[in-house]
């Protein structure tokens, strides 16, 4: 019977715990409303909950970090209206200032305006937002425009994560904002010199394409020969010496001109046409970046025609023995550096050190060679030659000896390599403009020794390809100024047509082009507003200036390049706000689920807590009975 009793109880004791865990649990659940307070109540929820907080997480950092993004894109957004307002403020400008009605005194306070707007300009450029410049690529902590215009971040963008294996770039980069390009535009360049009818007075009529060529002398008995070169569109040597009769007109002119550069009678590649200037103008037909070029000169009788006017000093001016060579000129002075003005171009992106030279040629330049007229960092005069061959390599020529130029790496035998004509990089060029400016030649005709020549060159001269795609010379050796001029010695030979390129040239003005420049633009539109030049002439005090006509123009280009830029952040502003709530959409929904997962139904755990409440009683009561059970009990 004792056993009996026992058993009874320990199984009611055992029932007793049991509910008393389970009470405990509801009780905790209803407590903190959760299902479980420990990994080990359940492993498999605890698992699953921890999966749900991992992916929760994931997506709160996404919106952390597009909003971070969304407030950068947003100041991008302000600054670029701010941009758009400021060019349009100094296109009306101009306007007025083409107007004839200002005088010198009215020019000079609108120009003085708009340098208050462009150092506004500037200001915008160097917006920054929690520390960050918005618009110096990822070079987020650089200043991206120094006090003179220059741009001094990168073209890289800055990205967001907004997702595994999903990223966003939300910057619009300095390189491509200010040193862009619009593959809209048509590149167009013009001759600065008004075509007249002859006058001994020099007050003769602007010549239309009507006029007779005899009309621009007052000779109608000698023909006229003409020199047509420059670069066609790809690069490709132009080159044409044609004769006409004195009685053709300035349209047969411009025509020979449109055949030189490739226009045939089924297809134009470039209009020519006599602006009511008397300017030649040629634009490509084909638009985005272009390497088109025009040099001309006319002769009648002895007499030269000049059509254009740079005010640059040429190393070969010309003789009757040597004609004159335009890309002979020397570089020109920029803050402190010297400057071609030459964009190099390859295959229609703006060259790198790494671009071949036969690249920007379109074509081979085995055989050719190119003179260096140069004052160097010890105020010395030199001249020398650098000579481009693919069979032995090329060489440059000073003082009356040879060096020969090589490769930075060695062949896979290990054996040194000389540079071969095709091979020849823009970077590898500049290392040898290095060293012929600095004086440092190689103390032995090896690479050992040429390799020692570059790297102290290096300390006494930088040069580089600008961001605008010109080449630059700085002398970091002392304060003597430098000279640098580099030609073709063969590009004023009118029957020698093979590739070539060059860095500087006397040639006609550019007056529209896809790539910019913008702050250096910026200043040479106030320039033409100070000098009242309505547009290229060889009188003006800047004669490549383009003038108000052809800057309000310019400006329009401006616009819609700024516009286009406002449009893209438009779209990343658009993509950043719907990436952002996706991931709180998202992040509701996992919450649910989770919720779902882990959290107790309140009312379901009241009639749990109750059901478990009863039975606590009950086996409470039935212990009490068995308890109180005796020998006695049994008896009756």
């Amino acid at each position: 019977m004792r056993i009996t009793s026992q058993f009874l109880l320990n199984n009611f004791r055992q029932d007793q715990q049991k509910v008393n865990q389970e009470l405990k649990k509801v009780t905790e659940q209803i407590a903190s409303g959760k299902k479980i307070q420990n990994g080990y109540d359940d492993p498999a929820i605890f698992n699953d909950s921890l999966k749900f907080d991992t992916h929760i997480n994931e997506l709160k950092g996404v919106q952390e970090r597009t909003q971070k993004a969304l407030n950068f894109a947003d100041a991008t957004d302000s600054a670029l209206q701010e941009f758009t307002n400021s060019i349009r403020t100094f296109k009306n400008s101009l306007i007025r200032a083409a107007s004839d009605t200002h005088n010198a005194d009215n020019r000079e306070a609108i120009a003085t305006a708009l340098e208050k707007e462009k150092s506004y300009m500037m200001t915008l450029a160097n917006t920054q937002v929690a520390g960050q410049y918005i618009f110096a690529g990822s070079a987020t902590s650089v200043k991206p425009v120094d006090a003179n215009g220059n741009y001094q971040g990168n073209g890289a963008e800055v990205q967001t994560v907004l997702g595994e294996g999903v990223s966003l770039a939300y910057n619009v980069d300095g390189v491509s904002l200010f040193l862009g390009s619009d593959e809209k535009v048509h590149k167009t360049v013009s001759t600065n010199i008004s075509l007249k009818t002859y006058d001994s007075g020099d007050s003769g009529e602007i010549m239309q394409s009507t006029s007779k060529l005899s009309d621009l002398t007052g000779d109608d008995q000698n023909p006229f020969t003409f020199k047509i070169s420059g670069f066609a569109h790809d690069g490709s040597v132009v080159k044409k010496e044609i004769t006409l009769q004195p009685d053709a007109t300035m349209q047969n002119l411009l025509d020979r001109i449109g055949e030189a550069y490739g226009n045939t009678p089924d297809q134009k590649k470039v209009d020519v046409s006599l602006d009511t200037h008397g300017h030649i103008r040629i634009q490509d037909l084909k638009s985005g970046m272009s390497q088109l070029e025009l040099k001309l000169r006319g002769e009648q009788n002895g007499n030269v025609l000049k059509f254009n006017e740079s005010g640059y000093t040429l190393a070969v001016p010309g003789t009757p023995a040597d004609p004159v060579n335009d890309d002979s000129a020397f570089f020109v002075q920029r803050g402190n550096k010297l400057e071609g003005n030459v964009t190099l171009i390859a295959d229609g992106k703006l060259a790198t050190p790494g671009t071949k030279l036969s690249e920007i040629a379109n074509g081979s330049l085995d055989g050719k060679a190119f003179r260096f007229v140069l004052k160097d960092i010890n105020g010395t005069d030199q001249t020398a030659t650098l000579n481009l061959y693919n069979t032995n390599g090329s060489t440059l020529t000073i003082n009356g000896t040879t060096y020969n130029i090589y490769d930075a790496e060695q062949d896979s035998s290990g054996s040194d390599v000389r540079t071969t004509a095709d091979s020849m990089t823009l970077g590898q060029l500049d290392d040898v403009i290095a060293m012929v400016l600095s004086g440092k030649l190689p103390a032995s005709n090896d690479k050992a020794g040429y390799d020692i020549a570059i790297a102290q060159a290096k300390k006494d001269v930088h040069v580089t390809i600008s961001q605008s795609g010109k080449l630059q010379i700085e002398n970091k050796a002392n304060d003597k100024a430098l000279e640098f001029a580099f030609f073709d010695v063969d590009a004023a030979d009118m029957d020698n047509t093979t590739p070539s390129f060059a860095l500087m040239s006397n040639d006609a003005v550019t007056t529209q082009k896809p790539e910019m420049d913008f702050f250096y633009q910026l200043d040479e539109i106030i320039a033409a507003v100070r000098n009242g030049s309505q547009h290229p002439e060889s009188d003006n005090a800047n004669p490549r200036n383009i003038g108000l006509q052809d800057a309000i123009a310019q400006l329009d280009q401006f616009d819609s390049h700024f516009n286009k830029n406002l449009a893209k952040t438009g779209v990343i502003q658009k993509s950043l706000t719907n990436a952002q709530d996706r991931a709180q959409s998202m992040e509701l929904s996992i919450k649910e689920l989770k919720s779902e997962l882990t959290d107790v139904d309140i009312a379901e755990a009241y009639m749990n807590l109750n059901q478990l409440s009863l039975s606590y009683q009950a086996i409470l009561s039935s212990v009490t009975k068995v308890n109180a059970l005796t020998l006695l009990n049994y008896m009756k």
